[in-house]
Formats: structure tokens, C-alpha cells, sequence
């Protein structure tokens, strides 16, 4: 049977089938194995034990119902069925109604399985093992695991003091020197156990050993115990470690050729006392080639680095001496306090470290000189994109400044050219004007002659808009055959005169009489006091910035400012009476 499998159920065979029933009620619930005897049809009294195994699909059958396997080659010739259990491993080597147990049992199954030939052999091997663990502290110098064996270890190192608080070897005196920091809980554990055996008092004082050997013997395994109990302490432990290792030291000035000599180095040498999840030595990047992201990752976990380094102060109260928990806990306080300045300045001397680190690092130097040539090429490039738009805008400046001027001259000459243009219908006009007195003088003195004012007053309608009409006319004189008909066509084009001078005296007239209506309409209106100061600046300004002096129209536009801006109405001879009297 697989003992990893199955557990086996060894029993003494049964004489009656009710004992069988009892034992089967006696079986735990979770047995995996379980077996029946079988009887011999021609030895009904004498039971044969066979090996059956029970699978755990099969458990939850009634018991009453399970088909045991077995193995047919164990079943005697003739069985008639199977109705109890194997034997055990050493069923050949025992009586059928004895069974080995506990370190009988062990011994047979060595000597069984090859380990030792015979019994005196096996005998022999544990008497050596016996006297090995009586021997003494000179055991240690057959054995080439030791310490005290091993010719590059240097020795204890001197006793630590820090004010009233010293510090022995204990991983010396706990056979760790080597080790040290880097022992764990199962070195401690296991060294622990073999030096307490070794080095116990009882066994190596005897009645020879004198009284000083005797006092030396006890105070080492004193010291045994006190190292075991202190590395075994999360807290001392922390504290003896901190003590006992090398003091920090981090090299504050280096150049950059030496960064990989000096400052790797001081980056391995904090990771021992990193206080946090993971290994802080995965966070040194020692390769010169290393991308920059790798780097970049280095100095953010160092810039956060927290040592759990402890620092003792020389003035520091021992706990041993509290009266109870209470004074305990004053006296952890103040040495906290005591041991929180060292801390920080530890603290502040790895920060610079990092930081001038990161300075000297050949590989932030050249990320640093990438990046400052890409800023000077993107300014360089906004640069040259600046300048290529201030030529262009100076080019279109040019270039509008040229054709304003192009345009200037343009104007300039059109200006010419209608001044021109205009003084020759002035010249046109005033020839036709002439031919108009020379018409008018042929009818000179012939009955209703308008006479030579009317004709000039004529000539002096007509501008240079009406220069065709003009010209006109004096065809029409011209091709008069006498004078009568000049004399006529005259009178009919002074007619008209008159009558457009009617027109505009009559226009006139009606506005003259309209405005006076206004007038004496708000005049006969009772006018509003002018007793409001925001209407009075209004004024002002409509007076003095909106319509100065010599605006035309001005009291009549001063009047419709005071309309839209202020908060009454007022006629235009209201604000020119107010302004008058003075604002």
C-alpha cells in the first residue's frame, strides 16, 4: 500500500466474526484502507490477512456494501473470500500474530531497506551518535563548518559600548561571525541548539575542572543564552545590527569618471539596511550602457529610500530599570527622541548622496545634454519659423506699402486728370457761357429784350453739370432766324428761373415758418429745471467734446444727444440757454 495514498490499518486477526464487527465500528470515518480476513474452506479457524485498499469514491458507500480490492496473488489456494486486512511491510519477517512498532519497528525497516547490513551494525551507529553528542567544545575542531576552522575568519570583533550600553560578539558567540546580518531565523535556531549541547556546564565540568574553569564555563553559556535571546528579538536584534554594522559611508565628492567606482559601491552598501518589500539591490544600475529609463527608475526608488538603521544614543535610559509599563514607556519615549536626530541626519546625508549622484552620473549627463540639444533645436526651429514669418510680413508690407503707393500715384494722377477734366468744362462752360451774352447781345434793344442783367443772371445758373443744357440753349439761339425768336426763347428760360427760385423760396419759407411754430410751442411749454448733475455732464460733453463750436447744426444735434443719453427731452434752444448760463 502508498503510504503518500492510503493509510494503511494493521490489526491482530480476528478470532470471531462479532470482534470483527466491533473492530470496523471502532474504525475512524476517513480510514482509506480497510480489509477483511479470509478463511481457508479447510481451516475455518485459521484467518489469512490480505491487502485490500478502499478508494474515497467508495467512502460514501455503506460499509455493508463495499466490494474491496485486493491483491489476488496474496489469497491462499482454495480462499473462499476476503474478510480481513493486510499484513504490514514486515509481515514476513514477524509472527502472523505479532506486529513491529515504534523504534523496533524503525529498526527492522533500516535493515530491510538496506541502511545497515544487521542490528549490531545499526547498534554501533547510534552509540557514535550518542558519544558525538557528549563530546565537548573540542568537537568543533574536527569539524571544517565552524568558524573556529576556517582561516579567513578574523575572529570576534571588539565589545561595542555607546554610553552605559555595551554589545559583545553574539554572532560570534553563536558560531554566526561569518554570517552575521545574513544569518536566519533557522541558522539562529539550529546553531543555537548545537552549542547549547555542546557547551553546556553539566556536560564538561567534572572533578577535576577548578572553581575559575567552572565560573568560565557558566559565563559562557550565559553569554550563549543572551546572544540566542537578543537575535531572536525583532527589536534588540534590529538595534545590535545596527550597531554592529559599518557606519555610512557615502562619498560626497567624486567626479564623473569615478561615479562607477565610488558610487555603486555606496548604493550596495545601503541595501542592507532598506526598510521595505523587495531587494533594493535590483534598483542599482552598475551597466554604463543602461537605457535612461532604467536610470530614471534607479533614482526615483533612492530618492524615497527609507533606512531602518537604528542609532543609539549614549545618553539613552536602560528599560530594565522602569519600575512599570508606564515608566517603560516614558523611557522608550525619550530614547526615541534621543535617537531621532542621528536618524535624520543619516537620513539627509543619503539624500545628498543620491542627489549629488544623480549629478555626477555619466548617464543623466548625457540624458541632460540630449535633451538641452533638443530644446535648443526646437527653439531653433520655432526661431527660424518666427523669422521666415517676420521676412514674409515684411515682404507683404512691402509689398501693400508698394502698391499704396502705385494706388497713391494712381489717385494722384486720376486727381490730376479730373482737375484737369474739370478746369476744361470750366473752360467749356465759360465759352458757352460767352456764346450765350453773344446770342442774347443780337436781340439787344428789340422789344421785350430781358436785358443784359437777366442774361448774365442766366449764364450764371447754369454750372458745370448742366454745361449740356447750357450748350443746348445756345444752339437753339443760334439757329433763331431772327431776333424775336431770340428774345423769346429767353424769356421762356428766365421763366423758369424765376419759377425754381420760386420753388426754393417758397421750401424755404415753409421751414422758416415751421421752426418757428417749434419755437414758440416750447417756449410756451414750461421748461424742466435742470437739477440733475449726471444731465449736466452730459451736457458738457455733448457741448465741449461731441459738438464743439462751429458744428453745423449744433444746438439742433447737441439737442438729440440730450435725447438718446439723457434722462429728458430738450429742445435745441433749452441747452443752448443752459450752456449759455454757464455749466
Amino acid at each position: 500500500c502508498d503510504s503518500s495514498q492510503h493509510t494503511a490499518c494493521r490489526v491482530r486477526p480476528p478470532t470471531h466474526a462479532s470482534e470483527l464487527s466491533r473492530r470496523h465500528r471502532r474504525r475512524p470515518r476517513n480510514a482509506r484502507v480497510h480489509a477483511r480476513h479470509t478463511r481457508h474452506p479447510q481451516s475455518p479457524t485459521t484467518p489469512t490477512l490480505v491487502m485490500a485498499v478502499i478508494t474515497a469514491e467508495q467512502l460514501s458507500e455503506p460499509l455493508t456494501r463495499l466490494r474491496i480490492g485486493y491483491d489476488p496473488a496474496l489469497v491462499p489456494a482454495g480462499g473462499a473470500e476476503v474478510v480481513g486486512q493486510c499484513a504490514s511491510p514486515l509481515a514476513d519477517a514477524m509472527p502472523a500474530n505479532i506486529e513491529a512498532a515504534g523504534r523496533g519497528f524503525h529498526e527492522k525497516i533500516l535493515i530491510k531497506t538496506g541502511a545497515f547490513s544487521s542490528r549490531e551494525e545499526l547498534q554501533r551507529s547510534q552509540s557514535a551518535a550518542r558519544l558525538s553528542r557528549k563530546a565537548s567544545v573540542a568537537s568543533f575542531q574536527s569539524d571544517a563548518d565552524q568558524q573556529e576552522n576556517d582561516a579567513s575568519y578574523k575572529g570576534p570583533k571588539p565589545d561595542i559600548k555607546i554610553g552605559t550600553m555595551v554589545w559583545e560578539d553574539h554572532y560570534d558567540i553563536m558560531g554566526l561571525g561569518r554570517e552575521r546580518h545574513l544569518a536566519d531565523t533557522e541558522q539562529i535556531r539550529v546553531a543555537y541548539r548545537t552549542r547549547s549541547l555542546m557547551l553546556h556546564p553539566d556536560k564538561l565540568i567534572t572533578d577535576k575542572t577548578t572553581e575559575a574553569e567552572k565560573e568560565r564555563l557558566d559565563d559562557r553559556f550565559k553569554a550563549l543564552n543572551t546572544a540566542n535571546e537578543l537575535l531572536n528579538d525583532p527589536k534588540k536584534r534590529k538595534v545590535y545590527d545596527s550597531v554592529d554594522g559599518p557606519p555610512t559611508k557615502l562619498p560626497m565628492k567624486f567626479e564623473t569618471e569615478d561615479f562607477f567606482a565610488k558610487a555603486i559601491p555606496a548604493f550596495q552598501s545601503l541595501v542592507r539596511w532598506f526598510d521595505g518589500k523587495g531587494d533594493a539591490s535590483k534598483f542599482i544600475e552598475s551597466d554604463p550602457d543602461a537605457p535612461y529609463e532604467k536610470v530614471r527608475k534607479m533614482y526615483e526608488f533612492w530618492a524615497k529610500f527609507k533606512s531602518w538603521r537604528e542609532f543609539p544614543h549614549e545618553d539613552e535610559e536602560d528599560l530594565e530599570s522602569a519600575e512599570d509599563r508606564w515608566g517603560r514607556r516614558q523611557i522608550e519615549q525619550e530614547n526615541k527622541k534621543k535617537r531621532a536626530e542621528s536618524k535624520k541626519m543619516d537620513s539627509d546625508k543619503i539624500k545628498r548622496f543620491v542627489e549629488y549622484a544623480e549629478e555626477k552620473d555619466p548617464r543623466t549627463i548625457k540624458k541632460r545634454l540630449e535633451d538641452k540639444e533638443a530644446r535648443e533645436a526646437k527653439k531653433m526651429a520655432k526661431g527660424a519659423g518666427k523669422r521666415e514669418a517676420e521676412e514674409a510680413a515684411k515682404k507683404a508690407a512691402e509689398e501693400a506699402a508698394a502698391a499704396a503707393a502705385v494706388a497713391a500715384e494712381a489717385a494722384k494722377a486720376s486727381k490730376a486728370n479730373a482737375k484737369k477734366e474739370l478746369e476744361k468744362q470750366k473752360k467749356a462752360l465759360r465759352k458757352e457761357k460767352a456764346r450765350l451774352r453773344e446770342q442774347g447781345a443780337r436781340a439787344d434793344g428789340w422789344v421785350g429784350h430781358p436785358g443784359e442783367d437777366d442774361v448774365e443772371e442766366l449764364a450764371a445758373a447754369f454750372d458745370v453739370e448742366r454745361a449740356n443744357e447750357l450748350k443746348s440753349l445756345n444752339d437753339e439761339l443760334e439757329a433763331c432766324g431772327d431776333e424775336g425768336a431770340i428774345v423769346a426763347v429767353l424769356t421762356r428760360e428766365l421763366a423758369k428761373l424765376e419759377g425754381a427760385k420760386s420753388e426754393e423760396r417758397k421750401a424755404a419759407a415753409d421751414a422758416a415758418a415751421q421752426r418757428a411754430a417749434s419755437d414758440g410751442s416750447q417756449s410756451e411749454a414750461k421748461s424742466e429745471p435742470w437739477d440733475d448733475e449726471d444731465e449736466v455732464k452730459t451736457l458738457d460733453k455733448a457741448c465741449n467734446q461731441k459738438f464743439p463750436m462751429g458744428t453745423k447744426d449744433r444746438w439742433e444735434r447737441v439737442a438729440e444727444y440730450m435725447c438718446e443719453h439723457g434722462k429728458r427731452v430738450r429742445s435745441a434752444k433749452e441747452v443752448m440757454t443752459r450752456y449759455k448760463a454757464g455749466l
